[in-house]
């Protein structure tokens, strides 16, 4: 049997009436960085220095990002990179408009990364315990959902059971710095707040850079529970002027 196993939890199926039925939703258990790979590499190949590998690995990110932004499809053993453009041009002399036409990448899995997925063991841990479930984000000030978002503008949160709800000075919504070590900042001001939707107005502070976001609160559909929960968004985001989005391709 592999020893590489995907937990998972099952929550009920919203998309059909059927009585039972359940979808699964993998349990993300941390993120990778370079120096976290180049660690991982170093302890099967001990030849290897962290630090060199790390540099190694970042100058290929470097290198993969310019090839693709500049029209080249990139192949690697974690999948195909392809850049692509949306909207809609009014006709043959139309001139891209960044105001109406966005570029992203479209991505398929590659043949290492198909190979350990036909490998994997996934282990389902019954029902899960229906606590809030971030689903995306939308930049209300540029309409993108490419996982940026603009300090002093509202963004429009999807999800479930995501309402702030309860008395515990702990519940709110939070942008989390990536570095490690930094402290989260609380949204100050929530517009709107639903169980399925929140509109969120992010600090006009808020410093440039990367972040996560996460949502702490004692909602339930019933009653208020007595604990709050907390649900941190897997997906790194990035302030829009930072020219980030995380290290997430874009899966059309």
């Amino acid at each position: 049997m592999s020893d590489i196993k995907l937990y998972a939890d099952l929550y009920d199926n919203a998309l059909t009436e059927k009585e039972g039925d359940c979808v699964a939703r993998p349990r993300i258990n941390g993120t990778l960085y370079n120096a976290d790979i180049a660690r991982r590499i170093v302890e099967k190949r001990t030849e290897y220095r962290a630090e060199t590998i790390e540099n190694i690995l970042t100058m290929a990110d470097e290198e993969k990002s310019l090839a693709i932004a500049g029209g080249m499809s990139v192949v690697d053993g974690v999948g195909q990179y392809l850049p692509q453009i949306k909207g809609v041009f009014a006709n043959s002399t139309d001139p891209f408009d960044p105001a109406k036409h966005s570029l992203f990448v479209a991505y398929t899995t590659g043949k290492t990364l198909r190979k350990r997925l036909l490998e994997t063991v996934v282990v389902t841990n019954g029902a899960a315990v229906v606590g809030p479930v971030i689903g995306g984000i939308l930049d209300s000030s540029t309409g993108k959902d490419d996982g940026t978002f603009t300090p002093g503008m509202p963004i429009v949160v999807s999800g479930n059971n995501i309402k702030i709800g309860g008395t515990n000075a702990a519940n709110g919504f939070y942008f989390i710095p990536a570095a490690e070590g930094s402290t989260p900042v609380k949204a100050a001001v929530i517009v709107h707040n639903n169980p399925s939707q929140l509109t969120v107005m992010v600090p006009a502070d808020l410093a440039q850079g990367d972040y996560y976001i996460s949502i702490t609160t004692q909602y339930s559909r019933t009653k208020n529970v007595k604990d709050p929960r907390t649900y941190k968004y897997p997906i790194m985001l990035s302030t829009a002027n930072a020219g980030g989005g995380g290290d997430r391709p874009e899966i059309e």
